[in-house]
Formats: C-alpha cells, structure tokens, sequence
C-alpha cells in the first residue's frame, strides 16, 4: 500500500489539517498518512521547498506527498502533480514542489522561481477540478477542496494520466546551495530554523573547505564541529546538520536567540 504524506504552513492550532485527513480518509479510506510537518513559516514558499527536498530521499517509491504552501491561493496559478522517480507531488505550481526535480533543471531559476520546461523523465499535470476536487472549492483552502482529495485519488488507484492535461512547463526555485564568492568565501542565508532554534542554511556539506568557520549577522569565526559535545555547553558552533546542509547552533542553547537572526539572514563561510 502506498502513502500520502502532508507538508504545509497550517500548524496544528487550528483544524486545517484535520480537515485534510478526513477528506484523504473518505475518498482512500486505510491508506497511511504520514506528516511530514505543519510548521513552515506562514506563507514562506522556499523554506518549503527547501524542506520538501530534505525528505524526498525517504520517500517510499510510490510515495504521494501533499505539499500546501500557497500565498496565491484562489488566484489563476495551477493546482499541479509531479511525477518523478516513481513518486508524486501534489500542490500549487509556486516553486514549492522544486525539490522534485534535479539541480540542474533549477539553475538559471530566479530566487521568486522561473518556469522552466519540465526535464525528460519527469512530467507534470494540472489537476482537472471537475472531477477530482471537492464540490465546493473555497476560494482560500485548496488544501483541503483540491490537493488532499487529489492525492487521495492518485492512492486509490486513479491512474496519473487521468488526473488532468499535461504541461510542458513549470515553475522551480533555483538549488539550494551555497554561492562562491571571488575571494573564495561562501556565501548562503538561513533557510529553516528549527526547534532547536538552530540555523540551517542553504550551503551544502559538499561545498565546505577541510577547515572552516562561519559568520551570521554581526557574529564573526563560529568555529566547525562534527557534533555538539565538541564545544563547550553555551558555545556557538557550526557543523552540518542531518539534511546535509551546514547549520549553526548553540550547544544546550538557540542560536536563532543567540545570534537574534531568522530566516533569510546572510551566512559567511571562509576557510579557518
């Protein structure tokens, strides 16, 4: 049996997400749903993204991930499903679902995401409302009204060329990685604070000298360690985080309280 995984901005204080679950259970009653996570920052589209793409390399092949973050609910960007590698995505067509695609179909994207033609091996729908939404779409919740049941269909059983007409275009947000600066620093922002209040930002492992140290905002040489108890309880710290990317902590403490910085802060990396 497959699973439909959620991914949104709605946390969990009011019903919204509930609301979406009921709709997955009356149209794909027993399959799993699993959540992903209801904490995006409201209306915050790349950390979404970002996020989507941290989870995608444990995605069970046939996988069906809902995926609401969507400042431009109600207005005429499409309700779309993404086949890739044997997965689908399932949301609006605001960049969100970017992490299905492969860095080199992004490069060239704008920050605010560009379309793009859509890369051999995968292909995007547009979701035909007349027969897979609910019957009465609100103007401000496709969360529930068109996603959730789509989704809901796809696991039942619904075949992916019958979800709606093809597209030959997409829009993506550009990688999420580091960029080289002239005189060989990196340079990257904070694109997810988690609970932790760590600061994860957008440079990759891979990227990163032998010898490094960061800087956010007004907070110069945070030295790198492979794990918290390398440091000192209080000291900052930079190391890279499970999702690969480099992040900047506070051993037994928040960095994000620390450093007083949020989502998009600039991040420095230079060799130590």
């Amino acid at each position: 049996m497959t699973l439909i995984a959620l991914l949104t901005d709605f946390g969990l204080r009011d019903t919204y997400v509930g609301q979406m679950k009921l709709v997955i259970a009356g149209i794909a009653p027993g399959v799993p749903v699993v959540d992903l996570g209801h904490g995006v920052e409201p209306q915050q589209v790349r950390e979404g993204a970002w996020l989507l793409e941290t989870a995608v390399p444990f995605l069970p092949e046939g996988a069906v991930v809902v995926a609401v973050v969507d400042p431009g609910v109600g207005t005429a960007r499409l309700p779309i499903v993404v086949r890739a590698a044997g997965r689908f995505f399932v949301g609006p067509d605001n960049g969100l679902l970017s992490g299905a695609f492969p860095p080199e179909a992004r490069r060239g994207a704008s920050p605010g995401s560009s379309r793009v033609s859509v890369p051999p091996g995968i292909e995007v729908r547009s979701i035909d409302l007349a027969r897979f939404a609910l019957p009465n779409v609100s103007a401000t919740f496709h969360g529930r009204d068109v996603f959730a049941p789509a989704a809901a269909h796809l696991a039942s059983g619904v075949p992916f060329q019958g979800i709606g007409p093809r597209l030959a275009e997409v829009s993506v947000l550009p990688p999420f990685e580091g960029v080289r600066l002239e005189d060989g620093r990196l340079q990257g922002e904070v694109i997810h604070v988690d609970r932790f209040g760590n600061l994860i930002t957008t440079i990759r492992a891979e990227q990163l000298p032998a010898r490094c140290q960061a800087r956010v905002g007004a907070f110069e040489r945070i030295p790198f360690a492979r794990t918290f108890a390398e440091v000192a309880p209080g000291a900052p710290l930079c190391h890279v985080d499970s999702s690969g990317f480099l992040a900047i902590a506070v051993r037994d403490g928040s960095a994000a309280e620390r450093f007083g910085v949020g989502l998009g802060a600039p991040v420095e990396v230079e060799e130590a």
